[in-house]
């Protein structure tokens, strides 16, 4: 699922300069079933402003953004991902309860 489009910082493999990219930021998350429980990663899809070169799956992390802590915190898991590990955790009480 798709969290963010923005521009990053990065350092492009095929033209090795640090350049602009325009980016999609994609979470991943643990499946049950089809049913998505809680999200597990981030990754980018990068495409250079100097080069055009496309990258997918590019690790969303400091060795790949150059201002990642601010990237970070801008591109955040939203705060209704959770609600799977939520209503799972409900469930699991609710059959503690019935079972005393």
């Amino acid at each position: 699922a798709a969290i963010g489009i923005g521009e990053f910082l990065v350092k492009c493999p095929s033209c090795e300069s640090h350049q602009y990219a325009d980016g999609l930021v994609v979470s991943n998350y643990y499946h049950v079933y089809y049913i998505p429980i809680f999200p597990v990663d981030k990754h980018l899809n990068l495409i250079c402003r100097n080069c055009g070169i496309k990258r997918y799956g590019a690790a969303f992390d400091s060795t790949m953004i150059s201002n990642y802590e601010e990237t970070r915190r801008k591109y955040r898991h939203p705060w209704f991902t959770y609600t799977g590990v939520g209503i799972v955790l409900f469930l699991i009480l609710i059959a503690i309860i019935v079972s005393i």
